[in-house]
């Protein structure tokens, strides 16, 4: 089911599969979100990852002593969430535990998640509960897949982007070893153009498949059309990782990945509490995480 939200400057339409956002446009009708039509690219949009971030060794992890099989990235984008709020500018998605989900991470959970249009920007604020009396891990990330170009700059290309952070980064960057299956923290290389900067290249793409911060200080990344000076900025909130991926040459868009966990790391063993990221909830807590995207006018 589509839900649609507008205010008069955006329209969003979010699916209650995976409460993904399917679509950003402004009043001008240009659209900021890859719909995903095309799969030889990706046949996805925006969606949440939990309780999972990346592949885990195998398909299978140790939680509580017993293992259990999950698929990359978890699996709420794949359950349909309901509808608890709805107002014109914004919709209330929740989701909680069941016993097909049970099978596959053992833990009782709730999650949140609004969405809400202010002016140009679409927020999201992603809430996990924990429900019962027992601590609960879980790694949760976003997956934004912005239109890269634009569809208002018909004449720029993928490799006229640059992403800009707000703050100063160390460029140093972890390899995902394809042939491990697992990113390798030993492994680095520097993708940054400046400290502040990335130059989108399908080239760097093709060889490493993920820009990967595994620590990063900015809490906001820009992307910035160089041909046009056209810009759309992401902001993140208490995420501790940030990632960017493209799946091959010619694909229109950028994934603007901000995590809190990610895949399996080479030297990591196969328990969820191992994991990198790994997020904690006392009993009956709560956490929120934000994420706000803004076309510039």
């Amino acid at each position: 089911m589509d839900i649609t939200l507008s205010n008069g400057q955006m329209t969003a339409v979010i699916n209650s599969y995976g409460a993904e956002l399917k679509s950003l446009r402004d009043q001008d009708g240009n659209e900021y979100i890859w719909d995903g039509s095309d799969a030889s690219y990706w046949n996805r949009s925006a969606p949440f990852l939990f309780p999972t971030v990346g592949n885990l060794r195998n398909g299978k992890v140790l939680i509580k002593g017993e293992w259990y099989e999950m698929k990359q990235h978890g699996f709420c984008r794949d359950m349909e969430w309901t509808v608890a709020d709805q107002t014109p500018f914004s919709v209330l998605f929740t989701l909680t535990d069941t016993p097909e989900s049970r099978a596959r991470y053992p833990y009782a959970f709730h999650l949140g998640l609004q969405y809400t249009l202010t002016g140009r920007t679409i927020r999201m604020d992603f809430t996990v509960d924990n429900v019962a009396d027992e601590e609960m891990l879980y790694c949760f990330g976003t997956h934004p897949a912005i239109r890269v170009p634009f569809t208002n700059c018909p004449d720029s290309s993928f490799e006229d982007y640059t992403v800009c952070f707000n703050r100063p980064e160390a460029g140093s960057n972890p390899i995902y070893d394809k042939e491990a299956g697992a990113i390798d923290l030993n492994n680095r290389a520097n993708f940054m153009t400046t400290q502040q900067t990335i130059d989108l290249r399908y080239d760097v793409f093709e060889k490493i498949d993920t820009i990967i911060f595994d620590k990063v200080n900015s809490d906001a990344v820009t992307l910035r059309d160089n041909r046009t000076g056209k810009e759309l900025e992401v902001r993140y909130h208490d995420f501790d990782m940030i990632a960017f991926w493209t799946p091959k040459r010619g694909a229109p868009f950028l994934c603007v990945e901000p995590w809190q966990g990610c895949a399996v790391t080479c030297d990591a063993d196969d328990r969820f509490e191992s994991k990198l990221g790994v997020q904690r909830l006392a009993p009956y807590t709560g956490k929120t995480f934000t994420l706000e995207i803004e076309p510039k006018a």
